[in-house]
This record gives C-alpha cells, structure tokens and sequence, in this order.
C-alpha cells in the first residue's frame, strides 16, 4: 500500500521530495532540488566537496612519498593558511596526470573512502546541451538522445522545464476551456460556449480540425487502406503511407534522406541545435584571389563587378530576377496569381518566367505557398517572427531561419531539400552568427547584403564568401570571416524619386522605399527601367527587383502591381534577358554560358514540372483546412493559417515548427 511512497535516487540539479527522495553522491534535497549543503560545493568527480578541500586539491599537488595520514592532514591545513610559500631544492616526483577529461582529487586527505575512479566523470549539461547517459541535466531536463531535453508536456521557461500545466493547460477540441485553457488540434476557445472550437465548416477527427468535405488524411507511416490521401509526400503503398527512397517520415512529413547526417537536430524544449556547440576556428577572410578562387565551388573578382567565366559583357546573358518578401496571404497572395495564374510571360527559350519568394511565417497561408510550388517558383526562408536578428546568436538564426524551411515544407508542401536560400528579416544582417548557421544549416545562398554600386556605376555581382566581398561592407554585422561555398546575391541599391530639396535620389536596397507615395505608373516604370539599364548597358550583373505588397498596392491603387507588368511584358520582347530564380541564377553562375549558347545550358532550362498526381499532398486545394489558435505568448493573442494538410495541435513557432506539444 506504500508503494507509491517509495523514494526515488534523484541526481544533482534535478528536482526532489525531501522525505522520500534520495539525492546522490553527496548532494541533499534542498528548497526542492538536490544541491550541495551550505561550504560543500560540486567537485569535478561528480560529489559534492568541501569548499576548502576542493581550493587545496586545485592548488597544491601532493607528494607522492608516503606520509602518515596524520602528518598529512596538519601538513594540507597548514600550506591552506601559509600565504607565502618556498620552493625545496629538492621535490619529490610529481604524480602522474590523470587522463579523463576531469580531473580526480587526491584520496583519503581526509581518510575518507577513496571516490576515484578510471571512469568518464559526469558533467553538467543546461537544457539543449549534449549530454551522456550518466551526465547531470539541469532544469529538470532528461538525457535523451545525447541532449538535455525537456520530458514531454513540459517546457522550457527560464532555462527550467516547467510542466505545460502549470502555466496553460491543453484543451482537446469541444473541452471547456472557461480557465484560460490553449485549444489544441487548430480549434479556439468560443466566447460563448467556453469550449474549443473549429473554425466554421469543419469539424473534428481525432482531436484535429478539417474541413468538412475535405478527403481524409494519413501521414507518414499511417495507414491508407480506406484511401487517405498520404501527406507530406508520402504515397499509399501497401495499405501505408510511406516516404520514398530518397526520404525518411520524421515530424509528420518526407524528409530528405541527407538530413539523417544532418548537424542540426530537434530538442525537445529547446528547438533545433547543431550537434556540435564548438564554433569553428574560422580564419578572416581576404580580399580576392582570383588565381585561387575557381568556378564552380568559389568565385570572386578583384572590383566585385567582373562576369564569370572571363566573359564579356556583350556575351553575357541579362538576368532579371523578381523577388517578392514577407508572408503570402489574403493581401499579397491575389496580385502573385494575377502575374503568373496564366503563364502569359515566357523568357527567349520559351520556358515559364519564375520568381523567388522570401517567405516568413507569421501571417502566412500555407495553401497559397502550395500554389506557388506548383507553379515551380522558388521558395526560400525569410523567418518565423520576422523580427530582426541583427544582433542574435547563431542558435536562434537557426530556429529562426531553418525552423521556416521545416515549416514550409510540413505545410507548404515544398520539398525541404529545395530551400536552399534566406534573406534576412528587415534586411538586417546578423554578421559571422548568421553565415556560420548558413553553412551548419546548409543553406547555399543569401541575399541580404546592401551594396552601392552609384546612380551611374556598374552593379556588383553575387560571389562566394570564401573572399572579402567586392564591395563597401562598413556595417559591424557584415561578415569578417571566410565561409568558402557560400554564395552572397548583393541587393544593388535602387536610385528612385529625385528630391529637389535637397537636391539627392532616393536611394534603398528595395525599390519601395525608393520611391513616392504618389508616383504615377509610368513614373514608377521609369524608375525600374532606369537602374536596370545600369546592369543592360553596363557589365551586365543580375538585376533583383525586390518587391513587396507595399509597392505592389502603392498607394491603394495597384501602382506598382501595373508597372511591374508594364516592365516584363517590355523584357519579354528582348532575347537576351532571362527572368530567373536565385537558384537558376547560381547553378548559371557555377557552369557560366555565353549568351550564343545560353539553349544548351540547364540553369535556364524549363523546370521539370512535379508530379501532383504521384504526390496529392502537393497538389492544391479547393477548400483548405482553416487552422484556429491561442497564442498567449505571442504579441497577437490568436493566430490563424490555411494549409491543404492537417492542422498541427499547436501553433508552429520558434523551437516548435513542426507544431507537436513540446
């Protein structure tokens, strides 16, 4: 009948029951969790130590002769006291140095059982540290697969894993939620019912909202012998929705097989973190050698401003390519289908104009990012919060940045091995943190860096990081070091609207800030033509036009939606200019062509089109599944997102993008 008041042995740092835990080596069960007592503090074996015996063995070296304990004991008391010491002309030879990665404490100083051992001695690790089976996790966390993790239904809050409960309790969909519980399963507390929710016209299986009509889903792993459609690119074989041989079912979706030698790996509590916490010793980088740097793995050029491949201008194709940023939505989503619904524009070859979006999560549809993956545009990461990490560390680049390609691809449907490139949220670069989460993270490309060519002077092209950039990089969060491989697409600075106050142009790395609230459509054409034929006239770098919805809808009047057009149906009449993705743009870069042979190059090629029918997870829908939820702790109080896949039980955000109770 007390069986369940047995006491548990509890190790440092973790929490305990004073009256029936048992606190190990040493350790005793204070305000709750097993410490050291008052002068004891924890040695390096793992045992809690005296205070004094743990300054004496870390200062003084023991002779190695052998000594009457007694003679001993006075002799370490007396060298604790003596402030100055003198060297004896002759010593006694010095033990020999351990070779664990701790040190071991003399033995029996105090005739106390000898605690040395030839065993690893175990460390203490805070929550999203590696850790070994025998290491001491802190804040509650529990060594699981080599971290410190946060148990399930717990969560990380001030480095402690505190029981989800204790701060919001979860709701299944039709539970009361009157005390401030979090629906779950994309459901929302009803103001007047005080219970969760779906969103109209759906309803409720197994505890996860959908829309009414919609087919029933399997993911991963799940069975599909009542003809579920398989999400997350898995296909319906053998009754089971399974990945094929080049992925692997992980966190509901298809990943791609390299990830299982991924650095980066999901902790529970903590999010995703490299494997390894050692920054590399990353040498500075210099300015340019061209006779080191080779195509296709690195490229530079003495000015910044020279064509690949010893091409001249005259030989180089124009590339152009259409970026457009932040979250795709309700208000930016209808101006994307109005420019490619129709596959109206075409480059010289005949293959479909693309574009590249930096897509944030926050506010983003996900059925819309469906649609433009099956339009074969390119999709690439531009964060979670959208808020600027200037000045964060290399983890929450990480969370930030690889934690949207993860999101993107469970809910977008776009194949994760495919998000290859980030631009940073507000333009802010985040210095060596950013670029070293890059090359851990394996992304190939950004496209942040400023650079400002003049109103008149050749633009720069995109280079490797393995060099200094070609161009001014004054900022302090520009990188110092080399990061061979890397690729850098510089934003060359538009000169939009004259100001004769002050007799200057305005002058931005995207073109909205550029210009006025009240230009008219042909003046706002003029502008893009005129910093374009800075690159056509020039050396003939690439020409990224970066757009967003506030330069679309300038003005409420769809401005600069109708100039944009007005400038690529002008383009589509030219045959040596080729509206690109980054990714073309790279891979044309890595293997450059001239202009005379630009049909025999892959880069430009038509994309290979997906196969929706093998995959209808990919495929677009009609009436997405409308997912609802309380987010207390974010600066909006609800979120809400569409997506042609299953809602997640929580709302996916920094360390829980695949949106599971962490």
């Amino acid at each position: 009948m007390f069986q369940g008041l047995r006491g548990r042995t509890v190790k440092y740092g973790q929490a305990c029951d004073l009256y029936r835990d048992n606190c190990v080596n040493g350790a005793k069960c204070i305000d709750k969790i097993c410490k050291c007592s008052p002068g004891f503090v924890l040695a390096t074996n793992g045992w809690c130590e005296s205070s004094d015996l743990v300054k004496v063995v870390q200062t003084e070296k023991i002779p190695t002769t052998a000594q009457p304990k007694a003679n001993r004991i006075v002799q370490t008391k007396q060298q604790a006291k003596t402030t100055t010491t003198t060297t004896p002309t002759t010593l006694a030879p010095e033990a020999p140095q351990s070779t664990d990665s701790f040190p071991t404490p003399p033995s029996n100083i105090f005739g106390f059982p000898d605690r040395r051992t030839t065993k690893k001695v175990p460390k203490v690790a805070a929550v999203g540290s590696a850790c070994d089976s025998i290491d001491i996790c802190l804040g509650e966390s529990l060594c699981v697969d080599g971290y410190c993790q946060c148990p399930n239904n717990f969560i990380l809050q001030k480095e402690q894993c505190i029981s989800r409960e204790s701060k919001h309790k979860i709701a299944k969909v039709g539970q009361n939620c009157k005390n401030g519980e979090i629906c779950a399963g994309g459901s929302i507390c009803d103001y007047d019912t005080k219970r969760c929710i779906c969103a109209a016209q759906h309803v409720a299986i197994k505890g996860i909202c959908k829309q009414k009509s919609a087919p029933a889903f399997a993911a991963p792993g799940e069975t599909c012998s009542m003809k579920e459609n398989c999400t997350g690119g898995a296909t319906c074989f053998e009754g089971m929705c399974a990945c094929d041989d080049h992925h692997f079912a992980e966190d509901g979706y298809c990943r791609p097989i390299e990830a299982r030698s991924s650095k980066v790996h999901f902790v529970n509590g903590a999010g995703l973190r490299f494997s390894s916490m050692q920054v590399p010793n990353r040498e500075r980088a210099q300015p340019c050698n061209e006779a080191e740097c080779k195509l296709p793995n690195c490229f530079c050029s003495h000015d910044g401003r020279q064509p690949p491949g010893g091409l001249r201008p005259e030989e180089t194709p124009q590339f152009v390519v259409l970026t457009f940023d932040d979250a795709v939505n309700g208000k930016t989503f209808p101006d994307y289908k109005k420019l490619f619904e129709n596959d109206i524009l075409k480059n010289p070859n005949g293959c479909d104009v693309k574009a590249t979006f930096f897509i944030s999560h926050e506010w983003t549809n996900y059925d819309a990012v469906n649609w433009l993956v099956q339009k074969n545009m390119e999709i690439a990461s531009n964060s979670i919060s959208h808020e600027s990490l200037e000045h964060e560390n290399t983890n929450r680049w990480l969370n930030e940045m690889d934690g949207q390609r993860r999101i993107l691809a469970k809910f977008g449907g776009v194949p994760e091995e495919q998000i290859l490139g980030i631009r940073a949220p507000q333009l802010a670069l985040g210095g060596d943190n950013q670029f070293e989460m890059m090359v851990g993270a394996e992304f190939l490309w950004d496209n942040t860096m400023s650079a400002n060519p003049g109103i008149h002077g050749d633009p720069f092209w995109p280079q490797t990081l393995d060099y200094q950039v070609g161009w001014d990089c004054h900022d302090e969060s520009c990188p110092k070091s080399s990061f061979p491989g890397i690729w850098t697409v510089p934003l060359n600075q538009f000169y939009g609207s004259y100001m004769r106050q002050i007799d200057t142009f305005r002058r931005s790395s995207m073109i909205r800030a550029a210009v006025d609230l009240n230009n008219t459509v042909d003046e706002l054409e003029e502008i893009i033509l005129r910093n374009f034929e800075r690159s056509y006239s020039g050396n003939r770098a690439p020409y990224v036009l970066s757009l967003n919805a506030d330069f679309l809808q300038l003005a409420g009047q769809n401005t600069g939606m109708k100039a944009v057009k007005k400038f690529l149906n002008r383009m589509s009449a030219n045959k040596d200019v080729y509206i690109v993705t980054m990714k073309q743009l790279i891979d044309w870069m890595q293997r450059p062509v001239p202009l005379n042979q630009i049909q025999k190059s892959k880069a430009v090629g038509c994309p290979i089109a997906l196969q929706f029918n093998r995959y209808p997870s990919l495929s677009t829908c009609d009436k997405p599944n409308k997912c609802l939820y309380s987010t207390p702790s974010l600066s909006s109080q609800e979120h809400q997102f569409l997506t042609c896949l299953p809602c997640p039980t929580m709302y996916p955000w920094i360390e829980n993008p695949a949106g599971g109770i962490v």
